[in-house]
């Protein structure tokens, strides 16, 4: 459960570094971080508002599938515009970029939603796939 938490953490702070950046492919990182944010949020609300353990189960798979599509836009994102790992946050992304950090402050309290259904088996599962999904994130 840990490694899995880290894992979502990593790909949020990889959408941290590409809004931490300015200049040529700010459009595209706005794209990018709107798309990570809402996916993410919509996790957190889902899971927030599950109340057996197969709304969870359909909450952690839709986040891993909409994060396994995402993944290779970021990661490619990532090489196309190294720049975007320093610098400060590019103008009229500030929204985004608040939003993410509201959003990654709840995922903890969510894992411990989680932890009400980890004996059920397809909770299990789903977890184990969002795992290795989220282990691909270079």
């Amino acid at each position: 459960m840990k490694k899995v938490y880290g894992m979502m953490l990593s790909a949020a702070v990889l959408t941290v570094f590409l809004i931490a950046g300015c200049g040529s492919g700010s459009n595209e990182a706005e794209a990018i971080i709107k798309k990570q944010v809402d996916i993410t949020e919509a996790y957190v609300n889902g899971l927030e508002k599950a109340g057996n353990a197969d709304e969870v189960v359909k909450t952690i798979e839709n986040y891993t599938r909409e994060m396994k599509a995402l993944i290779p836009e970021l990661m490619e994102f990532e090489k196309k515009y190294p720049e975007f790992r320093m610098g400060k946050t590019p103008e009229g992304m500030e929204d985004e970029f608040k939003r993410m950090e509201d959003v990654s402050a709840k995922i903890p309290g969510t894992m411990m939603k989680i932890t009400q259904y980890m004996m059920d088996s397809k909770v299990q599962a789903a977890m184990q796939q969002m795992g290795e999904e989220m282990g691909k994130i270079e």
